[in-house]
């Protein structure tokens, strides 16, 4: 199955997966693990900083652990599990310039056993889902490598209206070949109709996404273009213990009650609307759709779809939890270090800046072991897939089951009432009690292998070096 992860393979790495066929089940672990643990420098290191933006002291302190995942149906997911050995041993200065030099006194690297959730099965696809959204071909082109992070090779329809389709009609359609070259899905149209807004296309794409539906197709997802997926099979077991052939109308409010006191109740569009196939049938129906049109304000697509469903259906929001708006804004590392089990994510480049796409590797790798949370010795906490936090005063007075708010809210004259959608907060750590590895690059490569960065920027008008923790998951 194609993935949007670099693939590399050095001469050394082909002589272990020829080995990995030629020799007995019980020797290839071994194998593998001195290929990972003893034989490999920060080939990833040098890559990342050579291809990504982000920018490293010259000097850094570097750091390797590897991870043995043990894979369970049982596993402990919303616990934050013990491990008694520290993750961050054996630092070592490294020039960047001399890394091949500098990294030779690296250490071997002995396996950590973590538990972490089956994974999802690879080749697992949800032809019954068909998406719909509407934008311009400027965002829909920023958009193909986080779309294709869910949608490539999955079997699901994705429809988009793109609203500038008249002055970009060429560039539109070679878009979509990429897209289609991608593995998705994908069909672009122009506006059902030339006087439409972004909202009212935001709606009226359900006409098409009805008409390329199939027998097969269950439920019908309208999402804004920044609506991410870390994989799509929690959406799919969210929406599959509803039942498709009843009028169904599934989403999430806004977590600050400021946007829903604005705004009313209504599935946010950022968290995605989803309707089922029954609901879905009735209101695409182009007479339906045009009558929705003009009984609606123009300018707000999700209220459009909440009016048209109100007034000509009895189906009412039914609230899947997982689902996120995230009208959060500035820093959201509270939300992602608590824990989270959630289903999508949102505003992730503009409203805050995060690398989904690099984050959610963990999800194709080890499923629900996305943000899973360990805490090693007394004062540090993995959330893989985002950070490495170390509290430098320990855990022992810090309330891990809360949601440290990180985040300003958005209308600041309004009580934002987070709890309803987020839980019991706590309140923010200074930035001094607590120092944080993020996460900026991740590949899966090889045999079931997962590579992830971890950095923390040191003050350079201290002359302090930044640190790097390469974690290597392998299976």
């Amino acid at each position: 199955m194609q993935r949007f992860y670099r693939v590399a393979l050095s001469g050394s790495a082909i002589l272990v997966l020829v080995l990995w066929y030629c020799l007995p089940a019980d020797r290839t672990y071994q194998v593998l693990t001195s290929f990972i643990g003893e034989d490999t420098g920060p080939e990833f290191l040098d890559r990342a900083t050579n291809n990504l933006s982000f920018e490293l002291s010259p000097s850094i302190k570097y750091s390797r652990r590897c991870i043995q995942p043990l894979f369970t149906s049982q596993a402990k997911r919303r616990e934050v599990v013990d491990v008694s050995q520290p993750l961050i041993v054996d630092q070592v200065t490294l020039r960047l310039d001399q890394l091949e030099d500098s990294s030779k006194n690296l250490t071997s690297c002995t396996p950590i056993k973590l538990t972490v959730p089956d994974p999802y099965p690879v080749a697992e696809g949800f032809p019954h889902l068909i998406f719909g959204l509407a934008t311009s071909y400027d965002r829909l082109r920023e958009s193909l490598t986080s779309i294709a992070h869910w949608c490539s090779h999955r079997h699901s329809r994705l429809i988009v209206i793109v609203v500038d389709w008249n002055d970009r009609t060429e560039d539109v359609i070679k878009l979509q070949q990429t897209y289609r070259d991608s593995g998705i899905r994908a069909s672009f149209i122009e506006p059902i109709d030339e006087s439409h807004t972004t909202s009212q296309s935001h709606f009226m794409v359900l006409t098409q996404m009805v008409k390329e539906s199939g027998p097969g197709t269950k439920w019908f997802g309208l999402l804004d273009d920044d609506t991410f997926f870390p994989h799509l099979k929690p959406l799919s077991d969210a929406l599959g213990s509803l039942d498709h052939t009843e009028d169904v109308y599934a989403g999430a409010l806004a977590e600050d009650f400021g946007s829903v006191k604005n705004f009313g109740i209504m599935a946010y569009g950022g968290a995605g609307a989803y309707l089922s196939a029954s609901l879905a049938q009735k209101l695409g129906a182009p007479d339906q759709a045009a009558a929705c049109i003009r009984e609606a304000p123009p300018n707000q697509g999700d209220i459009i779809l909440r009016d048209c469903v109100y007034q000509h259906s009895r189906a009412r929001l039914m609230i899947l939890p997982g689902l996120y708006q995230q009208d959060l804004v500035g820093d959201l590392s509270g939300f992602f270090e608590s824990g989270v089990e959630l289903i999508n994510l949102h505003h992730w480049r503009t409203w805050y800046h995060e690398p989904v796409v690099r984050m959610a590797a963990a999800a194709d790798f080890c499923g629900n072991c996305f943000l899973q949370r360990w805490r090693f010795g007394s004062d540090t906490i993995l959330s893989n897939g985002y950070s490495i936090a170390i509290y430098r005063h320990g855990l022992e007075n810090v309330d891990l089951d809360k949601m440290e708010q990180t985040w300003g809210q958005v209308y600041g004259d309004v009580n934002p009432e987070y709890g309803f959608t987020l839980g019991a907060l706590r309140k923010k750590e200074d930035e001094h009690e607590k120092k944080s590895y993020k996460l900026v690059d991740a590949e899966i490569s090889g045999r079931g292998v997962m590579r992830q960065l971890y950095v923390w920027k040191g003050n350079f008008e201290a002359q302090e070096l930044d640190e790097v923790l390469e974690l290597v998951w392998q299976r």
